[in-house]
């Protein structure tokens, strides 16, 4: 029996899909029964075709034409028929690209106006104006035209129009560059060049500007202008005292309707009618002129003649007084007004003189014996007359005025003291006082003169009653045989002393001052008795409390009274009837009388000469002791000894250490001591033959400057924990932090530590401690640098991004409080968890708060991120672990054919799910997923099927790398071993496009590299080649850059080089720029 092939079926379920990328169509369909093959025909309604045929169940149609709407058939074919046509299915080709594209700028409004011709099968356009500096903006219209009223001013823009349907969008037509209106000129500043009346009008330079014009209007109806082509204009020959209105224009040659408006005040004129007129009293100059066009404040200016010396003065009124002249001076007087900026050029002048000088070298003679003062200094012959005032301590005010260098006041009455001045008079203008010269009269003469005589000592006392003006008295007894003898005193009585027996002395006292003696007092007679007994000897052994008194005995005469008067008048007395006596009860430091009488009575005849006997000194008292802090000694003080002649001071320290001193005064400085020692002191007095017996006492010296200083810096409190070791005697300690720019702060304690609070974070300073005994300190310790460093950032995180075929760390974290603070994230690892693959990687120090790493698949890590200024670098943070996006699964291998299939693979570290993916269209589709390691697939196709591990981080890429049994394909992804090769090839030389400089501003930007992730820019400054100048450098992500605050006037040249994580380019050619004018 033959069998007969039947005609196929027709296709069914027809579905043509358009791809708007390559304006073709896919169009698929179920399978016919009968059919070996299908033809898919496209016909245009403007009769275009296109045809594909295929065995399969869907085919491309190639060569679309745009705009067309097309009729779809598929026809079932076999070996005998291909009649089997499908229904007709409709599809619209992509929309054709606008043409004839037209642009018009409205130099009023600054809008754009674009137009083009319609296309074929268009429901809406859009169109899209790119600037040069990345701003896009876009408009939509289902018209011909479309207005742009927003875009940017001074900008260039490639203005593009695509057409749309539904479906598909056309390509964008051939870009239109437009310029859009010249931008108002930015930072205009005017300021004026005072010294020539010249505007200087400046702006921010702007591209695609042909020119500028400046112009000014004054109210005065002055008018001037300038042009120029670079970034300031110079207005000269401005009127004084007028505040123009400025206009500046920026003018490409199309619209020239970009204006900037400002005022300029200009120089004040200068003020007129200056007139000066001197006030005698305050020697200074009132100086008044009439009002100034154009100024805010006046300053008067008063010049000496000879410019040696200058006043000045300021107002906002026409008047103001010239203080603090010099005496005998012309000054020139001038005006200049002033504004914010300017000041006018100087005035006309005016003249004053000012006021004598006082007189110099001013001599008081007191001539006593006439109770008169001549009063002198030196000649002056610029004067009228000079005018001395005397002015006594009781108020009393005696004058005398004279044309010449010399002055008498007569009549001055006794114990008065007197201030005198002199001033010279000119003009009924007096100079001030010259300085004050005191002087007095005589002091009044002593009266109530009495005297009595201590016949022990045949010593005088005399009494008289207080003298006005006395200082002092002096005492003079005159004997009659010619011996003489005085005393002075400060005050009454005075004694006289060692007055010879049995003679008649006339007495009297004389008041003494600094300047005059007084007249004698009414004198007095005195008589002292004979002497009859022979002299005697008095001996004292050392630090004896006896003196042993012998003489020659007399006949009938029984009993001797031995009597010894002490220097404070005190009495010690014995009897003996032989030719000596032994006196008891004498005590040390003493000078003693001695005398021998035959009688009760000491003033009889019967009695010897006074005997002059000195004790041994005393042991020194009342010991002292004042620390000398600054020297490291000590001052020791102790009462006087009437009879010492010299003392021995001894120091003996701790440690062994011996200073000493010999004085004939009763104090003593020591210096040099060691510092914090407890020394032991001696003090021995010596008199002529005998020393007394040591004083002892003890003290301390300055404790030792601290040692062993330590710091601990805590960044939360912004604090510092001081610790050092003890030093020997201190009783307090003083600590002190001192920034670099001059601020101290301190803390005390009376322990080996102190915490100091308020330091700021990213100062540096120098940290010392002071001893303290309570009553010096010691020097400070040597100075110990700290820097107060930030602290380690908080609020650390780690996000994974997929970025194209690599996986990267976005690490992030917290601002840390603290001033001009930059961050480096560092990375450890281990690769596939294995100690034995470890990495380590760190960012850059940057001032932001974010770094991106990329990272292997399948790792553990820990994150930790430093900060650091000027002053120091932070711990640590907290460490933050994870683990990265596992990789892809490896070993992918199926069984089964493509109906059936098992799909297995390995186990990926860190991986805690898998899926398989179909990827053969646009979105992938998946198709199992499982924690296991194996997957059944039906309809499986091995080169479409891809395989990836995730877990809670996020999702490897795919494994493509599929083998299967013997002959079956395999293919192998590279794409996770590329990305790093990628990465590891040189980069390309980044190219400058522009370099523009804007006052002390510089603005560059540059070609975009591929593979580069960020830029290095190095500025350096071209300033007679010197070497030592640091250049900046700073790290971009962008392809543009500007600097700031560079110095005025200066050359900089640009680098730049493109970098990522792992190369960097060669530097680019350098390009110089001059700098402008500050701001």
């Amino acid at each position: 029996m033959k069998q007969v092939d039947s005609v196929p079926c027709p296709p069914e379920d027809v579905v043509p899909v358009l791809n708007c990328s390559t304006n073709t169509a896919r169009v698929s369909w179920q399978a016919s029964k009968g059919a070996d093959f299908y033809i898919v025909q496209a016909f245009g309604v403007e009769e275009h075709e296109s045809v594909c045929e295929t065995k399969t169940q869907s085919c491309v149609l190639p060569e679309l034409m745009c705009g067309f709407t097309y009729n779809i058939s598929v026809i079932a074919a076999n070996s005998m028929c291909n009649v089997s046509k499908s229904d007709v299915s409709h599809l619209h080709a992509v929309p054709c690209v606008p043409q004839k594209v037209e642009a018009w700028l409205d130099c009023e409004s600054g809008a754009v106006a674009v137009s083009w011709e319609p296309c074929k099968g268009t429901s809406s356009y859009t169109t899209i104006a790119q600037g040069n500096g990345g701003y896009e903006s876009t408009c939509n219209s289902s018209k011909t035209t479309c207005v742009f009223d927003d875009l940017l001013c001074g900008l260039n823009y490639s203005i593009t129009v695509s057409a749309s349907d539904d479906t598909c969008s056309s390509a964008k037509s051939s870009p239109l560059v437009i310029n859009t209106v010249r931008c108002i000129p930015q930072n205009v500043k005017a300021e004026m060049v005072c010294s020539n009346d010249t505007g200087v009008v400046s702006w921010e330079e702007e591209e695609e500007v042909s020119s500028y014009m400046v112009r000014a209007f004054g109210p005065d109806g002055h008018k001037t202008h300038c042009n120029s082509t670079t970034a300031s204009c110079q207005l000269p020959n401005m009127h004084c005292g007028q505040l123009y209105n400025l206009t500046v224009t920026a003018q490409d040659g199309a619209c020239d309707n970009s204006n900037a408006y400002l005022d300029l005040q200009s120089v004040p004129c200068s003020p007129t009618n200056i007139k000066a007129s001197l006030l005698c009293h305050s020697n200074s100059a009132a100086v008044t002129w009439e009002q100034a066009s154009g100024a805010l404040t006046y300053r008067a200016v008063g010049v000496t003649e000879d410019g040696s010396h200058q006043a000045e003065c300021n107002n906002t009124m026409t008047f103001c007084d010239l203080s603090d002249l010099q005496c005998e001076q012309t000054y020139n007087v001038s005006v200049y007004a002033l504004d914010e900026s300017c000041s006018s050029v100087e005035s006309n002048k005016a003249y004053v003189r000012t006021a004598n000088c006082p007189p110099q070298n001013v001599v008081v003679d007191s001539q006593c014996d006439e109770g008169t003062i001549v009063v002198s200094w030196s000649p002056n012959p610029d004067h009228q007359y000079f005018h001395v005032a005397a002015v006594s301590n009781t108020g009393a005010r005696l004058y005398c005025n004279s044309s010449d260098s010399a002055c008498t006041i007569r009549d001055l009455p006794c114990g008065q003291s007197y201030n005198v001045t002199v001033l010279s008079v000119r003009d009924g203008c007096e100079s001030k006082p010259s300085a004050v010269v005191e002087t007095s009269s005589a002091p009044c003469v002593p009266r109530k003169i009495e005297g009595r005589l201590d016949c022990v000592s045949n010593n005088a006392w005399v009494t008289w009653d207080p003298s006005k003006g006395a200082l002092s008295y002096s005492v003079l007894a005159t004997g009659i045989g010619g011996h003489n003898s005085s005393c002075t005193s400060t005050s009454s009585p005075c004694e006289v002393p060692d007055l010879e027996c049995g003679t008649i002395y006339t007495i009297h006292v004389t008041a003494v001052n600094k300047h005059c003696r007084s007249n004698h007092s009414t004198p007095f007679e005195l008589q002292t008795g004979p002497c009859a007994l022979s002299s005697i000897s008095a001996v004292t052994e050392c630090n004896s409390s006896t003196i042993l008194v012998e003489w020659e005995s007399m006949d009938d005469t029984p009993l001797y009274l031995v009597t010894a008067e002490g220097h404070d008048q005190t009495l010690i007395s014995c009897n003996s009837s032989s030719n000596s006596c032994e006196l008891l009860g004498i005590r040390c430091g003493m000078h003693y009388s001695v005398i021998v009488s035959a009688s009760s009575d000491k003033c009889s005849s019967l009695r010897s000469p006074p005997k002059k006997i000195k004790t041994a000194p005393c042991v020194p008292d009342n010991v002292t002791v004042e620390a000398s802090c600054e020297e490291n000694g000590a001052t020791v003080m102790w009462g006087h000894s009437p009879v010492a002649t010299s003392y021995l001071l001894t120091a003996i320290g701790g440690d062994g250490h011996v200073a000493s001193c010999n004085t004939s005064v009763n104090n003593c400085t020591l210096t040099h001591l060691h510092c914090g020692q407890s020394y032991n002191l001696s003090i021995i007095a010596s008199g002529d033959n005998c020393t007394s017996q040591p004083s002892t006492s003890n003290f301390r010296t300055v404790p030792c400057e601290p040692s062993g200083l330590s710091v601990d810096m805590d960044c939360e409190t912004n604090s510092a924990e001081l610790s050092w070791d003890a030093s020997e005697g201190a009783v307090e300690y003083f600590a002190c932090a001192q920034s670099m720019d001059g601020d101290a702060f301190y803390c005390d304690n009376t322990a080996a530590s102190c915490t100091i609070e308020g330091l700021k974070c990213g100062g540096v300073y120098n940290f010392s401690v002071e001893a303290s005994n309570g009553i010096c300190n010691s020097s400070f310790s040597p100075p110990l640098q700290a820097g107060a460093a930030p602290c380690p950032p908080t609020g650390v995180n780690v996000r994974m991004q997929k970025i194209g075929q690599s996986h990267w760390a976005m690490t992030s974290w917290d601002n840390v409080n603290c001033s001009d603070v930059e961050y480096l994230a560092k990375i450890t690892g281990r690769i596939q968890n294995n100690p034995q693959s470890q990495m380590e990687v760190s960012s850059y120090w940057l001032p932001r708060k974010y770094f991106e790493f990329p990272m292997p698949c399948s790792t553990a890590y820990n994150l930790t991120v430093h900060s650091r200024n000027s002053a120091a670098v932070s711990g640590p943070s907290s460490t933050l672990s994870g683990v990265t996006v596992p990789c892809a699964p490896q070993n992918v291998r199926y069984t089964g054919d493509t109906d059936l299939a098992e799909l297995s693979w390995d186990a990926s570290v860190f991986a805690t799910r898998y899926k398989v993916y179909n990827l053969s269209g646009q979105d992938r589709v998946e198709l199992c997923h499982t924690t296991g390691l194996s997957c059944q697939l039906t309809n499986f196709d091995p080169d479409a099927t891809g395989v990836t591990a995730s877990n809670a981080v996020g999702e490897s890429i795919p494994n493509q790398d599929i083998t299967g049994p013997a002959g079956a394909r395999r293919r192998r992804d590279l794409r996770d071993s590329a990305t790093y090769a990628r990465l590891d090839k040189d980069l390309k030389t980044p190219k400058v496009l522009k370099v523009k400089v804007s006052g002390v501003s510089l603005y560059v930007n540059w070609t975009s590299v591929k593979d580069a992730t960020e830029y290095k820019v190095v500025i350096e400054e071209q300033k007679d080649q010197q070497a030592n100048q640091q250049p900046r450098v700073r790290i971009v992500e962008g392809n543009f850059y500007k600097e700031n605050n560079l110095k005025p006037w200066t050359n900089y040249c640009i680098r730049l080089a493109a970098k990522n994580t792992v190369n960097q380019s060669e530097y680019s050619a350098p390009i110089c720029r001059t700098t402008g004018a500050s701001s």
